[in-house]
């Protein structure tokens, strides 16, 4: 006997993915709809890795992350595809999820001041590198030398106001600063 709430919804497109969200998304889909997912799977390009992200699962027994045994070849295309087969799917939501996931246009560049939200306070830095390990930025975080922290740089895991903002300063380009080193040595 058939189940007419029993139905599948298929997505291909060209593009990447922003890891961070691609997570989030996944694991707010896990505990809300699990129960509905009978089977799902699907092979993502996500921006900043060489690696695709695999995933599959059956209800809550989910299983996914960048396999380093799947990497994208120079000449493919880096797409997206993912079915789901469950009970009373909706399938605008689930397309909707994941296209949130998309890269766009970042806000920020290389040498770019920012602040930099850190869990329990906002530090100040600068953007050293975008798309790196999948996160939108790499930052060099503004760190006191007296302090006792093991690193100066931290990723900003998307590009919005929650975890990275602008800030105005002063930051000179790594040439400017350069000049200003020279100048002052030979006054």
């Amino acid at each position: 006997q058939h189940d007419s709430t029993v139905s599948s919804v298929s997505v291909r497109f060209e593009g990447e993915l922003n890891y961070m969200q691609l997570k989030m998304w996944i694991r707010q889909l896990m505990r809300t709809k699990a129960s509905d997912l009978f089977r799902y799977k699907g092979v993502l390009a996500v921006k900043g890795s060489a690696m695709k992200y695999v995933f599959q699962g059956v209800h809550m027994l989910f299983s996914g992350d960048l396999e380093p045994s799947f990497n994208w070849k120079d000449d493919e295309v880096r797409e997206c595809r993912f079915v789901f087969i469950g009970r009373n799917l909706d399938k605008e939501a689930l397309k909707l999820g994941i296209m949130e996931c998309k890269v766009e246009s970042l806000r920020f560049q290389v040498g770019d001041c920012v602040q930099a939200n850190i869990g329990q306070h906002w530090m100040d830095g600068q953007v050293i590198k975008t798309w790196d390990e999948g996160y939108p930025y790499l930052i060099d975080l503004d760190i006191e030398p007296e302090t006792s922290a093991c690193t100066s740089w931290g990723w900003a895991p998307m590009d919005t106001d929650v975890f990275v903002r602008a800030r105005k300063c002063a930051c000179p380009s790594s040439s400017a600063s350069h000049d200003i080193t020279s100048s002052e040595t030979t006054a």
